[in-house]
């Protein structure tokens, strides 16, 4: 039997209609298809709406998280929180952290595996004067933390693409990953799960690993 994986993300994981992707270049379907090809046995599902931001998440927990019974979680969210669409009010750094924090609470309290993500960068802002890549640094930095605090798997996105000459190309809108980008994010995510569910490391990278995970593997 299958474990149960939830993705719980916002536009980058709804991934179709942004940026140029579709159900068939997004990371969430090359992530399926990565998992299988490794030999992990996951079924995958999105819990994603664009717009979404932490805050959203906590209020929506039971029907974008309980629900739906999921055995481990993604918790891939910070684009939103950093800058929020319309009116809303945005979510500080220490805002991030403490829901994400009570995120991690929520989902083991009902026996869900926890997963933390570093958001991506958006170029799409520019606040004091810094590099518009430089916006979700702090955002990734609060990941981090709760990541190391409740010693939990976390996987890192923002690193990733910051680290990258092409980071513009990568983001075609300035906001959300093009095609190549969602190839970037499925093999970042694959690199974690693969070996929790396997045992094997996936192209020998090392990855996070956390006591709060563990898989219990399907033949």
């Amino acid at each position: 039997m299958s474990d149960e994986l939830l993705l719980l993300g916002d536009s980058v994981t709804v991934g179709a209609g942004f940026s140029g992707v579709d159900d068939q270049s997004c990371y969430v379907s090359l992530l399926r298809s990565q998992l299988k090809d490794a030999g992990a046995h996951l079924n995958i599902r999105a819990s994603a709406l664009d717009g979404a931001d932490t805050g959203y998440a906590l209020r929506r927990f039971d029907r974008m998280v309980a629900r739906l019974s999921p055995d481990v979680i993604v918790i891939s969210l910070g684009l939103n929180d950093a800058r929020p669409p319309g009116s809303r009010l945005r979510n500080s750094p220490d805002r991030y952290a403490e829901n994400l924090q009570q995120l991690t609470e929520k989902a083991l309290a009902i026996d869900v595996r926890p997963i933390l993500c570093t958001p991506p960068p958006r170029l799409d802002v520019c606040e004091n004067g810094q590099p518009a890549w430089k916006t979700m640094h702090p955002y990734a930095e609060a990941a981090r933390g709760v990541a190391e605090k409740y010693n939990l798997p976390l996987i890192e996105l923002y690193d990733e693409f910051v680290g990258r000459e092409d980071l513009e190309s990568l983001l075609p809108d300035r906001l959300h990953p093009g095609r190549a980008g969602h190839q970037i994010i499925a093999r970042q995510f694959a690199r974690t799960l693969v070996p929790f569910c396997t045992g094997r490391e996936l192209e020998s990278q090392p990855v996070r690993r956390g006591s709060n995970f563990e898989f219990v593997t399907a033949d």
